[in-house]
């Protein structure tokens, strides 16, 4: 029997960065230009930024025991994000989505398959920490958005129509998230695929009955998880679509 829904991760997955660095480097260079010259302490602010990320960049290559993506966060949370208004991230956001190399990045096979997914009535929807806004604005610019029934994925907090935070609520935690995002939807694991590149998907591909490594995946991950978990490493698009629509 085929899958009867489709869930599938976003960064390293369906866009080719591993992580939501370039959308935050984006956003850094967005406000850093906006603000100038009439908000200086927003300037200086982002400015400060540099030296703790060049830092966190250096230790990422040595392959330091660290989690780069939290730290990263917590910098560009401190110095960029907080206290900014909300309309200039979510136009910084737009930009980014709707720019050449952010469209580029996508991979329309896997986008493509999923959109034989939608239209043949599975249900089909994404499960990231990547940043909800993000997401929803790349695939509404690749007219895609379509193609998916939910997006489940990490919000930037605000109050007072200013933004405090990117949040980190689904990171390392997807498992529970996917099995209460299937309770929600009425969806059983054993007819649910998931399609994901990292180890941090590796708790989702225990829960489904249809794990799937994406195109993008390090070859390493692809020979783990087919091992482990007998999960699908597909050549091409045509044997990943078979592989959803027949099982």
């Amino acid at each position: 029997m085929p899958p009867d829904a489709v869930v599938c991760d976003w960064n390293g997955t369906l866009i080719r960065y591993r992580d939501e660095r370039p959308l935050l480097e984006s956003l850094a260079i967005d406000l850093f230009q906006a603000s100038l010259p009439l908000h200086p302490l927003r300037t200086l602010r982002i400015l400060r930024a540099r030296r703790p990320l060049k830092a966190l960049y250096k230790a990422r290559r040595h392959d330091q025991d660290f989690d780069f993506v939290v730290e990263m966060f917590q910098i560009y949370n401190k110095h960029v994000v907080n206290g900014v208004p909300l309309y200039h991230v979510h136009r910084s956001i737009e930009r980014y989505a709707r720019s050449p190399a952010t469209q580029q990045a996508l991979d329309h096979r896997l986008l493509q398959a999923l959109g034989e997914c939608s239209r043949s009535g599975k249900i089909t929807g994404i499960l990231s920490a990547g940043n909800a806004y993000g997401i929803d604005r790349t695939l509404a610019a690749a007219n895609t958005r379509s193609y998916f029934d939910f997006c489940e994925a990490s919000q930037l907090t605000h109050r007072g129509g200013k933004a405090i935070a990117f949040e980190l609520a689904i990171y390392r935690r997807k498992p529970e998230h996917l099995l209460r995002l299937m309770e929600k939807r009425h969806l059983q694991p054993a007819s649910t695929a998931y399609v994901g590149d990292s180890e941090d998907d590796e708790g989702c591909f225990r829960i489904v009955g249809y794990p799937v490594v994406a195109f993008l995946a390090p070859d390493r991950l692809k020979e783990t998880f087919a091992s482990r978990y007998d999960a699908l490493v597909p050549k091409d698009e045509r044997e990943l679509s078979r592989y959803l629509r027949l099982g």
